[in-house]
């Protein structure tokens, strides 16, 4: 550990600014408590409609990060993770269906979900960049044409139905606490995960992974372990997002989906702590609100995408900290010297 630390630096030059370190901590308090006191009060200000739509929401950034653990820390950008999401939720209602009790239900989704991470974690451990990109969409695919022939279990195109949340959770409005509670845990959990000495790690294979293999560490087994604890984490939200509809189809983990999910987070902010809650925000109010009254709602969908590409490359959250960053350092008289993104270093 010692030798890492000292060889790499430390842990601010090897990371992307999040927006969380160098604001003052008190600021970033009031927008927390800010927050989490709208997302408490939604289900007394407003109707049922947009409170299950919160639930879709953060059921939604749950996948979503599991994405932006791999590409933010690692470089290893998925188009796949829908796939061990569709699993999960698959041997979810599958298991509900046959009768099987909670506690074993649950067993089954994530037994299917480790066994999909790993699966893609053995397939794409030795790959980078747009290999590794290739490999997990082929997984993926590969997912989804199971979920789709084998009809004799999965219900085929027709999907599985009429699946039950648990009691405690039926109504929308507890099962909107449960999914809050849920992600707030695996945002925090994906944060530790991102500071700890094994973020640090991903971190030094995502900026030059030929000298930490030359420093021994073992870097297939690195990815690997990152692989199932993003598989992981998109198990979770696979769950709940079965729970939501109390419906899986196919297109749970069809390439759409994981697209989707990727779009999610380079719009909110690749590597921010909370660039997949927003992204994820404003990919479903455009598709569940916008769609109603606006038949190309993918159009404007796009449109934002391009945009946000080109005027805040670092996502929405980024440009947003970078802007007020500007503003700040207008009024004090000492602008902030703008961060550049580092360059993918050549291997060769």
């Amino acid at each position: 550990m010692n030798s890492l630390k000292g060889t790499l630096m430390d842990e601010k030059t090897l990371a992307p600014r999040t927006g969380l370190r160098g604001r003052p901590l008190l600021v970033r308090l009031i927008v927390i408590f800010v927050l989490l006191a709208a997302a408490l009060a939604l289900p007394y200000i407003t109707t049922g409609y947009y409170v299950s739509l919160g639930s879709l929401i953060a059921a939604s950034a749950i996948l979503a990060a599991s994405v932006n653990m791999l590409a933010g820390d690692g470089g290893l950008v998925s188009l796949g993770h829908a796939g061990i999401a569709a699993a999960a939720g698959y041997g979810l209602a599958w298991s509900a269906k046959e009768g099987f009790e909670l506690w074993a239900q649950l067993l089954v989704a994530l037994g299917l979900t480790l066994l999909v991470s790993a699966l893609f974690g053995l397939v794409s451990m030795r790959t980078r960049g747009v290999f590794f990109l290739m490999v997990t969409l082929a997984a993926g695919m590969i997912c989804y044409g199971i979920a789709f022939r084998w009809s004799a279990v999965t219900g085929g195109d027709n999907g599985l139905s009429g699946i039950r949340r648990p009691e405690a959770i039926a109504p929308y409005w507890t099962f909107y606490f449960a999914v809050l509670v849920i992600f707030i845990i695996a945002t925090l959990a994906l944060y530790m995960i991102s500071r700890s000495p094994f973020g640090l790690v991903l971190r030094g294979i995502r900026d030059s992974e030929s000298r930490m293999r030359s420093l021994g560490y073992p870097i297939a087994a690195y990815k690997f372990s990152a692989m199932m604890l993003s598989g992981f984490f998109a198990g979770v939200a696979g769950v709940l997002l079965v729970w939501h509809a109390e419906f899986v189809s196919p297109t749970l983990g069809d390439f759409i989906a994981s697209a989707m999910a990727l779009i999610m987070v380079v719009l909110g902010g690749l590597g921010t702590v909370s660039g997949p809650l927003v992204g994820a925000a404003i990919v479903i109010l455009i598709q569940q609100v916008l769609s109603t009254h606006f038949d190309r709602w993918s159009t404007v969908l796009g449109a934002l995408f391009i945009a946000s590409v080109i005027f805040a490359p670092k996502g929405l959250v980024g440009g947003f900290h970078s802007l007020v960053g500007w503003i700040r350092g207008r009024l004090t008289g000492k602008p902030a010297a703008p961060h550049i993104p580092k360059e993918p270093k050549s291997e060769g």
